[in-house]
């Protein structure tokens, strides 16, 4: 690539006046060597490798729900019977439901991220707003997801009796089901930038402003 080369009068220091060349500076021209590729963009091996270590804390992030929803399972399978229960008994089935709906959340995590690595590995053609959207979409309601298990769970383990195998059973539940929102809920599908969690989007927000600012 040629340079434009700018002549520039020079003063030695014996007085004399010669002429020189002075090169122009990077930032008058762009840099060839780092394009700006549209997002979603096949064939982006830099994007892929640095995306892989997201694609599989979703994937352990779904396993978390998985085990959760057998815990619940296990739970109100074992719930004591007695007088009474049958109000805890539902608390339960309401955390079990809460665990199936993280699973769902995780599940579509992983088949949005697996979608997005097959396209940024040059594999397969995908315009991967579309998922983009969705994952931001689940990865909103994964925040209501975790807080109903959290309710459900600990109304289901005071109703079963907090030293019953049902109790303890729900309480590994909730903290499978936060895992999993950790891992997976809240690892919206993105090129680049920080996690999916609230300190995150005030800290995007800001900058955002302070763009806007500048």
């Amino acid at each position: 690539m040629l340079l434009t080369m700018a002549r520039a009068k020079t003063i030695a220091p014996n007085g004399c006046v010669h002429l020189g060349l002075m090169l122009p500076s990077m930032s008058e021209y762009e840099d060839p060597s780092r394009p700006i590729v549209a997002y979603g963009a096949t064939a982006q091996p830099a994007i892929a490798a640095r995306m892989a270590p997201h694609l599989r804390l979703t994937q352990i992030g779904a396993v978390c729900a998985g085990l959760a929803v057998v815990a619940a399972a296990v739970a109100v399978a074992l719930f004591p019977s007695f007088a009474g229960a049958g109000a805890g008994r539902s608390w339960a089935i309401g955390a079990l439901v809460s665990a199936a709906l993280m699973l769902i959340i995780c599940v579509v995590q992983v088949l949005v991220w697996r979608r997005a690595m097959a396209s940024w590995s040059g594999r397969r053609v995908h315009d991967l707003h579309g998922e983009a959207r969705l994952s931001w979409i689940v990865h909103l309601v994964s925040y209501a997801v975790a807080l109903a298990a959290l309710f459900t769970c600990m109304e289901g383990s005071a109703g079963a009796g907090w030293v019953t195998a049902s109790a303890v059973l729900l309480t590994v539940t909730l903290f499978l089901v936060i895992a999993a929102q950790v891992l997976a809920g809240v690892q919206f599908l993105r090129p680049s930038g920080p996690p999916g969690t609230l300190p995150a989007h005030i800290r995007r927000l800001r900058e955002q402003s302070r763009w806007r600012n500048d």
